[in-house]
């Protein structure tokens, strides 16, 4: 368990295809799949709850780790592509003695290329799914 999260809040996907979402709620991972539009409440219900997971210690460490790595915390608030339709993205972020984050992206990504994946795999890691 790791009690100096805060928040972790992150989704990605499209209108059509749906989102999917990974969410930290009542010390627990929530991954969730939601239809339509933007999650924007920060609630898991039931029934769009595809798994959830309570990471140990280490695979918190692990994962903070990455982050730092990843310069995370540098990011930059936007990411925005010509193209219109796509693939939406946002993430939330506050860990203690570390400044909130709210970084988001519409069909562009943190560089260097392979960053935003790296960052993919490791939240993949934590939750126990594949986003």
């Amino acid at each position: 368990m790791d009690k100096s999260t805060e928040t972790l809040n992150f989704f990605i996907g499209g209108f059509f295809g749906g989102y999917e979402r990974i969410i930290w709620l009542n010390e627990k991972l929530h991954h969730q799949l939601l239809m339509g539009g933007e999650p924007e409440d920060e609630e898991a219900r039931p029934d769009d709850v595809l798994n959830i997971t309570t990471p140990s210690t280490k695979e918190w460490e692990e994962f903070w780790q990455t982050v730092d790595t990843l310069k995370v915390w540098s990011w930059g608030k936007k990411y925005i592509s010509e193209i219109c339709d796509g693939t939406q993205w946002e993430l939330r972020i506050k860990r203690e003695g570390r400044r909130r984050r709210r970084i988001s992206g519409l069909n562009a990504y943190p560089q260097p290329k392979g960053t935003f994946n790296s960052f993919i795999k490791a939240i993949n890691k934590l939750s126990g799914s594949k986003i």
